[in-house]
């Protein structure tokens, strides 16, 4: 039995929308009390998945938006959870056919189920695919590559799916307790069904939310849309041009760092209010950082360089610029910086995955018992000698004082003729693994020793994914995949002599997306898992409808990124110096692989220096800040907060300009003063009000694009006044 300190540290992790409940009732690692238990009806059902995939079509519009503006999303659990909810409540006494009927907290979990299968994949069309068209690796447009995507969304998907099922086991049951796998976004939408489901009073509550979310996504969509036309008086905000332009023009250079500049974007906004102010302001931080100290100063001492960015106005110059030519002698501050920024991200995330070394060695052990279980039963033989101490009991027979990691397994709710068929997992496993090596090779040229390292790297790595993320809330996948990009690299350097820098580069890209797209489908159906498991849901509906929404991801994904790189070319196009986007994740992977494929890293000494002085403060925040979380002392404890999270200031820094930071820094500050001043407010509205608002922008954003290609949208009827040189 776990602890009070483990139960009150799991419960802390909770979303606010449990708050409600009595979560000291419940024990952290057994399914919740209050749920009835499953009645043997059907759960995957018309109205299930149609509802799970529009709201998960929604997570997927907004995440690609997000992702190509901040270099990462928001999670689908809650707000499906909740969505869900409502929609089929109102379609619960309806005489639709296939539609009405009762509705329970199962099959509120398949909607979850099936939002997050629409998920997983999207992550590739935020950072690997727009960096390969970047670097000129596929066809002249998007739209002419539709099946080539398709093939790599269906192989990351459906690989990640496959092997996630037999790891429920190994991370929901065996190993959770004792490696204190809470996974604290799928426990918290697992509180949430409960409250959704549980009495007239917790009923009235999701209405209320379920209105609040609408009404935020309403009004978020629309003003998405009618901002697009006049972007610069209601959309994005530059104190310092409007200055410029009333005549100050000593100002210019606050204007050409994007100083002091911010968007009235909802979904940015949304963002800030469903992180803490530790995180906003580490963003603001290494915005503060990067564009505000190290740019200016690289300038000043002749270590970078800007260019001129509109021929109109020779006083705006561009510092985000990249030439190839010139990435030792005379960078660009973007380029001189993005080496310590990605660098300062994958030092806090390897610190991170250290720290939780403990646990993969339990895991380790795990792994050789098994095998040494396995052995000994069919022999007869032991395959080690054991290290256990055992003394002889009265009647003679002997103790063991040490437990075997695995012998504290969780009793699964969920009956056996409710469980995924192993031959279902491994039909979907194997099935993946030959299209990947077969469609792979032809597709995209990638040798198979590269597929076949990829393919295992992203099992490796989605070990690592679940684990960090059950246990701390965090997604590793990103500097996971620059794992894989290293790792790919180093292998396939030989074959820019041979080949080209065009083949190895797209091997190398096509292989890291493939890992880092099963990791993280892995970790997300995974976290699903455990609302599931919470719930008693049956895992084999719970899996199928996972399966059917990754069917919806593999035509969705890419059709979105079509859409978006349509609509806004420079998401494609490196040599563009303004852009609507920021692309921070996009850029780290293209300049990432140019450096590795170079005869030479193309990096001017200073940037290797402080990349290695970046990388030793961000380890060192990660132990302090984990030394202060762990002390028993609540003195040394409340400092915590004080300790800025690295892997974000990490990704500021290669976010150029304050917009990002300064838009989500408002989000987050507005959330503080509103819990601080009406708190009970704040928790009955905070999640509806912000997850309404990121994605009413993210389907606005498709309706703007739509509206773009037809000729009719902002850029061809609206009005660019208050942008800086004619750009937002």
């Amino acid at each position: 039995m776990p602890s009070k300190g483990e139960k009150d540290d799991a419960a802390r992790r909770l979303s606010a929308a449990s708050s409600t409940l009595g979560q000291s009732e419940d024990e952290p690692f057994a399914p919740l009390l209050g749920v009835a238990p499953y009645d043997g009806r059907r759960l995957v059902t018309i109205r299930a998945i149609f509802t799970g995939g529009v709201l998960g079509s929604l997570i997927a519009c907004s995440n690609l938006y997000l992702g190509l503006k901040t270099g990462f999303g928001a999670d689908a659990t809650l707000f499906s959870a909740i969505f869900g909810f409502g929609i089929c409540k109102m379609l619960e006494k309806s005489h639709i056919p296939f539609l009405a009927g009762d509705f329970g907290p199962h099959e509120n979990n398949i909607i979850q189920a099936t939002s997050l299968g629409c998920i997983g994949v999207g992550f590739m069309f935020m950072s690997g695919v727009p960096a390969m068209y970047q670097l000129k690796l596929l066809g002249p447009t998007a739209q002419s590559d539709y099946g080539r995507m398709l093939c790599l969304t269906l192989v990351g998907g459906f690989w990640g799916l496959g092997f996630a099922a037999p790891l429920r086991r190994l991370f929901i049951l065996k190993l959770a307790r004792q490696l204190s796998l809470n996974f604290p976004l799928g426990t918290a939408s697992a509180f949430t069904i409960r409250a959704l489901h549980a009495a007239t009073s917790e009923a009235a509550a999701a209405t209320e939310k379920i209105k609040t979310i609408s009404i935020s996504f309403s009004a978020s969509l629309v003003w998405s849309v009618g901002s697009a036309y006049a972007p610069g008086i209601l959309y994005q905000w530059n104190p310092f041009w409007w200055i410029y332009k009333w005549g100050g023009h000593s100002i210019i250079g606050a204007v050409n760092w994007g100083w002091l500049s911010w968007q009235w974007s909802p979904s940015l906004i949304g963002m800030g209010m469903l992180i803490d102010l530790n995180a906003s302001l580490s963003y603001v931080f290494g915005s503060i950082l990067a564009w505000g100290i190290l740019g200016p100063v690289l300038v000043a001492k002749g270590a970078a360089v800007g260019v001129p960015s509109d021929p109109t106005n020779p006083d705006l110059v561009t510092y985000n610029a990249f030439v190839a030519g010139q990435f030792v002698t005379s960078p660009s501050p973007r380029y001189w910086i993005l080496w310590p920024a990605v660098f300062t991200m994958l030092a806090a995330s390897i610190a991170t995955i250290v720290l939780e070394s403990n646990n993969f060695v339990k895991l380790g052990r795990y792994g050789l018992q098994r095998m040494h279980g396995k052995f000994t039963q069919y022999t007869g033989k032991r395959l080690f000698r054991s290290r256990s101490r055992s003394r002889p009991s009265p009647d003679g027979s002997v103790i063991n004082h040490t437990p075997v990691l695995g012998e504290l397994e969780i009793p699964d709710p969920v009956p056996a003729e409710h469980q995924v068929r192993w031959w279902e997992w491994s039909s979907v496993t194997i099935a993946g693994f030959v299209f990947a090596m077969v469609a792979l090779k032809y597709t995209f040229g990638v040798p198979p020793t590269l597929i076949l390292l990829n393919v295992f790297l992203g099992f490796l790595w989605a070990l690592v994914v679940i684990q960090v993320f059950g246990a701390s809330g965090t997604n590793p996948t990103g500097s996971v995949a620059k794992g894989s990009q290293f790792i790919t690299g180093a292998v396939s350097r030989d074959r820019v002599a041979t080949e080209g820098f065009e083949h190895a580069a797209r091997a190398n890209l096509v292989g890291s997306i493939l890992s880092a797209s099963a990791a993280n489908q892995a970790g997300e159906l995974c976290q699903d898992f455990r609302t599931g498991f919470l719930l008693g849901t049956p895992a084999r509906a719970q899996w199928h409808a996972q399966m059917l929404g990754t069917c919806i991801a593999v035509f969705l994904s890419p059709a979105l990124f079509l859409l978006f790189a349509r609509a806004f070319p420079c998401i494609t196009d490196a040599s563009a110096t303004t852009c609507q986007f920021a692309l921070p994740s996009v850029t780290a992977w293209r300049v990432i692989t140019e450096a590795i494929l170079a005869p030479e890293i193309p990096i001017a000494q200073s940037s290797w220096i402080c990349s290695i002085v970046m990388s030793a403060i961000a380890i060192g925040m990660v132990v302090l800040k984990r030394h202060l979380s762990k002390s028993t002392i609540p003195s040394t404890q409340k400092w915590q907060v004080f300790v800025p999270n690295m892997s974000l200031v990490g990704l500021s820094m290669a976010t150029p300009g304050s917009v990002v930071a300064l838009t989500i820094a408002i989000g987050s500050v507005g959330a503080w003063v509103w819990k601080t001043r009406w708190p009970e407010s704040h928790r009955r509205f905070v999640y509806a009000v912000a997850s309404g608002g990121i994605a009413g922008e993210g389907i606005g954003n498709v309706v703007q694009s739509i509206l773009q290609i037809s000729g009719v949208g902002g850029g061809d009827l609206g009005t660019m006044l208050g942008c800086p040189g004619g750009a937002c």
